[in-house]
């Protein structure tokens, strides 16, 4: 028509429409993709291109075979108003996922999505001075968000990166032009992350949207500060403005609910590799808002490993310009063993055994940060030491000595504070100048030394004993009584006691402590059955007179063949004939020597306790023993008939 006064009117008093089918191809994406809408039905009631005219409209349909789709309400056309009530049940993630897999490192396997509430769109008025946003589209939705059964699984390997049983998000309000975003609750269920530090050094969240490569510039960059012209419907300037002068977008999170959590923690950096396993991890976020002033309370909990408690509480806003933090957290008995990568590397120590707790205090306000960091040590033991180009050349296990009290455990306070506005500032930084410090100054006194002071210049490090016996010897108690002194006098140390025994000299002393012991018992025996009374076997003596003929009683007792004469009776032999083959015949093993060891581990153990030093400051390690074919299961020096102590 030529005349543009009198445009086509198109009016439609009522349709409807059942078991439709819509097919909608993609050619942009590569490969294409396909999308179905099947099962459609639509009812419209007073449609028309006249302007101001409202219409009805009711339909639902299905998309991509699963999702559930239903939308009621009324729209005008011109100027565009709608007021429609939206309702999604299980709408399919996966078949949108070739709109963004080319820009994330991570492939969606599973989700679906609901959706329930208004949708308000509208076309404002047009753009003025005084209203620079009119002329734009107006959106506001109202209702409730859900995504389900959400899982996405990393590029590379196909290990589960990110998934969750249920995220809903209950009394939306999302807004545009202008826009706000208002949640009244956000909670998530059964929800698991994989945190990975690659051997480069990346953290993979951050890697997760691909970094496009930089185009090159068609001319001098935009400033930040340029000013970005708002036009009018007429395409006239209306009211420049900065375009860095924006105000942030006004969010509000009434409470956000997380129950239910699993982090799986792997640092791929250090060597060998590091996991830990947060568990459990629950809690609420109330009143985050970027309104000024706004602070939300924080509590969270959870578990390390399914062992140490953690909680993390407090206030905090991240969303104002300026953020707030106030939290305090602790993390309690955290077995430092799966810390010894991190050991190795930066201590330059594998660590044996130990557990760790953590009390921190952070307080951001004003970008001007305060911390407590509260490291509480218990029972911390450093193994084998590592080669490592990194590691502290400080005396790290020195100071571990004079930093433990009488309970065996290390209490420290590290405070730091500084501004987040000096480009210098590293939290880390002063925390590892503050533990430098701390270890420079750390100072110990080896066995040696401990000797010097309280044992007239001798070596206190072990204890020897006789050939095949555990007894403690007079030489052995004055070392005892030097090294109970020196510990009782450095409440910080403890004592490791290992139980060594020597396959050559210990087992001739074994068997003949052996027949000792038999000969001993006869004799007990004897006194028993005379007076009545109970006697033990070593509170009686043997005289030379008595010793032949318990021998000869232990000799014919014993299970092995013996010289006998014509009529196969067992011969009488003189004493040391008969000594020499029941010592000959007296089979000591590994175990025997293991379980002489461990005897004299426990007497010095015993002798110790005895003398008021305490049963926590006391350790046995595993026993030694040299192999009879000369190998050994772990170092033993030459005379092994000892007791060996380390400090901790």
């Amino acid at each position: 028509q030529k005349d543009p006064a009198g445009p086509w009117k198109v009016t439609v008093a009522r349709y409807r429409g059942e078991d439709l089918a819509l097919s909608f191809e993609d050619r942009v994406i590569s490969p294409a993709v396909v999308h179905t809408i099947d099962g459609l039905k639509v009812e419209a009631e007073n449609l028309s291109t006249e302007p101001g005219t409202t219409a009805t409209i009711s339909t639902r349909f299905n998309v991509n075979k699963k999702g559930e789709v239903e939308v009621a309400g009324t729209f005008k056309l011109l100027p565009l108003d709608t007021d429609l009530k939206l309702a999604i049940k299980t709408l399919d993630l996966v078949p949108l996922q070739p709109y963004f897999t080319e820009r994330l490192n991570v492939v969606l396997t599973r989700g679906q999505v609901m959706l329930n509430g208004d949708v308000r769109l509208q076309q404002l008025a047009a753009a003025t001075a005084a209203a620079p946003e009119a002329g734009k589209l107006s959106a506001a939705f109202s209702g409730q968000l859900a995504v389900a059964d959400f899982s996405a699984v990393d590029k590379v390997d196909s290990s589960d990166f990110l998934k969750w049983k249920s995220l809903s998000l209950g009394q939306v309000n999302l807004r545009l032009n202008p826009d706000s975003v208002s949640i009244g609750e956000v909670a998530l269920a059964d929800f698991f992350a994989r945190v990975i530090i690659s051997p480069k050094g990346k953290l993979n969240l951050l890697q997760v949207v691909r970094q496009a490569e930089a185009a090159p510039a068609a001319g001098a960059p935009r400033s930040a500060e340029q000013p970005t012209a708002v036009v009018s419907a007429d395409g006239k300037a209306v009211a420049p403005v900065l375009a860095g002068s924006q105000p942030p977008l006004p969010v509000k999170v009434g409470r956000i609910t997380l129950q239910g959590g699993d982090i799986k923690f792997t640092d791929n950096f250090i060597k060998p590799n590091y996991s830990a396993d947060l568990k459990k991890i629950g809690g609420s976020i109330n009143g985050l808002s970027s309104a000024a002033g706004s602070v939300a309370t924080l509590d969270l909990r959870g578990s390390y490993d399914d062992i140490a408690p953690l909680q993390v509480k407090g206030q905090i806003n991240p969303l104002v310009a300026t953020p707030y933090l106030d939290v305090q957290a602790d993390v309690k008995g955290i077995e430092m063993t799966a810390l010894s990568p991190y050991s190795g590397k930066y201590a330059g120590y594998a660590i044996d055994k130990g557990k760790l707790s953590l009390f921190v205090k952070y307080k951001i306000e004003k970008n001007q940060l305060t911390a407590e960091n509260r490291v509480f040590l218990d029972q911390l033991t450093f193994g084998a030491a590592v080669d490592s180009p990194e590691a502290t050349k400080l005396p790290v296990t020195l100071a571990v000595a004079l930093l433990k009290n009488a309970k065996g455990e290390i209490d420290i306070n590290l405070p730091v504070a500084g501004s987040l506005d000096d480009p210098e500032f590293s939290i880390g930084g002063l925390l590892g100048s503050v533990i430098g410090n701390l270890l420079v100054k750390a100072v110990t006194a080896p066995f040696a030394l401990l000797g010097s002071i309280f044992g007239g210049g001798e070596e206190l490090s072990t204890v020897d004993f006789d050939f095949g016996l555990a007894a403690v010897t007079p030489s052995a108690q004055r070392r005892l009584e030097a090294l109970a002194k020196a510990l009782l006098d450095r409440p910080a140390l403890k004592l490791d006691i290992e139980g060594q025994a020597d396959p050559e000299s210990d087992p001739e002393g074994l068997k003949r402590d052996r027949l000792t012991s038999k000969l001993t018992a006869l004799k007990a025996e004897g006194v028993n059955k005379g007076n009545g009374e109970s006697a033990a076997a070593d509170a009686v003596g043997i005289s030379a007179k008595e010793y032949p003929a318990l021998l000869e009683r232990v000799y014919r007792a014993e299970d092995f063949a013996k010289p006998r004469n014509v009529v196969g009776m067992v011969k009488t032999l003189p004493v040391d004939e008969m000594e020499k083959l029941i010592l000959a015949n007296t089979v000591v093993d590994e175990s025997d020597l293991r379980e002489l060891a461990d005897r004299r581990a426990k007497a010095v153990r015993d002798w110790l306790l005895a003398h008021q030093v305490p049963a926590e400051r006391l350790f046995l390690r595993p026993v030694k023993v040299a192999k009879p074919d000369g190998k050994s299961d772990a170092p033993v020096p030459a005379g092994g008939n000892r007791v060996v102590f380390a400090l901790e």
